[in-house]
């Protein structure tokens, strides 16, 4: 995919390149964030039945736009040339902020309550049908977002078609919702701020 959008985001972004780097995001985006919510939706399914349907499908339109503006900054960051055409950082200064930020994320209160959100459902009987079931979709989404979202930015800084941080950012993020305490959250936190001084600091070479 990198290959194919290569020629186009350095000639203008086409119609057919900007539904690939859409489908690129939601394909990354899924694979990294619907199996971290198996928890949730399990916990729900016995209450809301086949309101579950709706209430996956509130969760899944939350992460559909954050994969349509994820695709925007992408095709800004192109354009601004902080992110090579083949989706790759064009520099480590874009790299490095965007360790230190994230991993300044996991602690703060805002991370803290989405995650004790993600790792206890508000899970009570809902009358009315799809549309609340949709709407509590969309809170846990949101409360996902809030918990995730820093972690999912670190893409932009390993290169959005890095398979391997993909994979490895999809396990911790599962490992933080399963796991109970602030241990896991705070060591992440200190390992994403190390990793963007040390390449701030030029002690690794991109």
């Amino acid at each position: 995919m990198s290959k194919t959008l290569m020629p186009a985001m350095e000639g203008g972004l086409s119609f057919g390149s900007g539904a690939l780097v859409l489908a690129m995001w939601v394909a990354m985006v899924f694979a990294m964030m619907v199996p971290t919510a198996a928890p949730t939706f399990r916990a729900y399914a016995d209450n809301v039945g086949m309101g579950s349907i709706a209430l996956i499908a509130g969760y899944t339109t939350v992460w559909l736009v954050i994969s349509l503006l994820a695709s925007a900054v992408q095709v800004w960051l192109v354009h601004l040339g902080a992110l090579a055409p083949h989706m790759a950082p064009a520099g480590v200064a874009l790299s490095a902020s965007i360790l230190i930020a994230a991993g300044i994320y996991q602690f703060t209160p805002l991370k803290w309550a989405c995650l004790v959100r993600c790792r206890n459902p508000r899970v009570a009987y809902i009358e009315g049908g799809a549309g609340p079931a949709f709407r509590i979709g969309v809170e846990e989404g949101l409360a996902c977002l809030g918990c995730c979202w820093a972690m999912m930015a670190v893409m932009f800084a390993a290169g959005l078609m890095n398979l391997a941080a993909m994979a490895l950012l999809g396990v911790l993020m599962g490992l933080e919702k399963l796991l109970s305490g602030v241990k896991t959250t705070y060591f992440l936190g200190v390992l994403l701020i190390l990793a963007g001084v040390i390449l701030a600091s030029g002690l690794v070479i991109r």
